[in-house]
């Protein structure tokens, strides 16, 4: 990726600090660094200012951790971890955000930056909510009521890199007193190259929002995957975990998700 200086800087690095500086905002990206989600005390990383880009660390020494408290770790170790942080603007009220994270039919307009292609594409070509976990039982988008309720629901996702149907879970696991808690993991195996690159439940991925003040909300996305065989780590780069994690950001803080370059190569 072209940084201000116009140096190149290489997401497969194992430690240490790297700033990515774009033409547009900065984005810090903490490379193999530790991640923590806000179930008790500060996330790593923290929370940037209102407005300013979100802060982001890619973790591939996930193996040695412990368990967050408030997550559900599918099996006991992970390829690699992404924690972003953010802040951003949205009314008291968490029907918004509900309605918006419910609104399934709409993933197809979240746009990210390929780091294969390097440009932007869509991130699903197809999407739709389910009625239990059967992939031919469409419905409608997702109501913020029916969120609240606590209950399982499920959707289906063509992503635009392999082409196939993935059926997910979606919980909102906790919602009330400003603070919404969302959960959604893969409940068929998700394939790349004909390859199934991750068993069910092995990709996985939290949101922690929590109101603030006026209309300012603190955002969290935890994303953990497990590949089927470490070869998968070779060939599939980080980086894109990284973009996607930033257009699903956007997508869910009502930000248009091509705005700016993300900060991939």
């Amino acid at each position: 990726m072209m940084g201000t200086q116009g140096g190149r800087v290489g997401l497969q690095v194992v430690a240490g600090l790297a700033l990515i500086v774009l033409a547009g905002p900065a984005f810090a990206v903490t490379l193999s660094g530790r991640v923590v989600p806000p179930c008790e005390g500060e996330p790593i990383p923290g929370y940037p200012a209102l407005g300013a880009p979100p802060a982001i660390t890619l973790s591939t020494a996930a193996a040695d951790w412990v368990i967050p408290s408030c997550t559900a770790w599918h099996g006991n170790s992970a390829t690699l971890v992404v924690g972003l942080a953010a802040r951003l603007h949205s009314p008291p009220d968490a029907g918004v955000l509900l309605t918006r994270i419910g609104a399934i039919s709409s993933l197809r307009s979240v746009r990210y930056w390929s780091v294969t292609d390097r440009q932007w594409n869509a991130m699903f070509t197809h999407a739709a909510a389910l009625e239990g976990s059967g992939p031919k039982n469409t419905r409608g988008d997702l109501t913020a009521a029916e969120l609240r309720s606590g209950r399982e629901f499920y959707f289906l996702a063509a992503d635009n890199r392999s082409g196939y149907e993935t059926v997910s879970r979606l919980r909102v696991s906790e919602v009330g007193k400003g603070r919404i808690i969302l959960e959604i993991d893969n409940v068929t195996p998700l394939r790349w190259l004909l390859l199934t690159f991750a068993a069910p439940g092995d990709v996985q991925t939290w949101y922690f929002l929590e109101h603030e003040n006026a209309d300012s909300w603190r955002f969290y996305s935890l994303t953990r995957v497990q590949y089927a065989s470490r070869w998968f780590a070779e060939v599939i780069p980080n980086a894109s975990y990284i973009n996607r994690a930033v257009a699903m950001y956007r997508y869910i803080a009502g930000i248009p998700t091509d705005r700016d370059l993300p900060p991939g190569p």
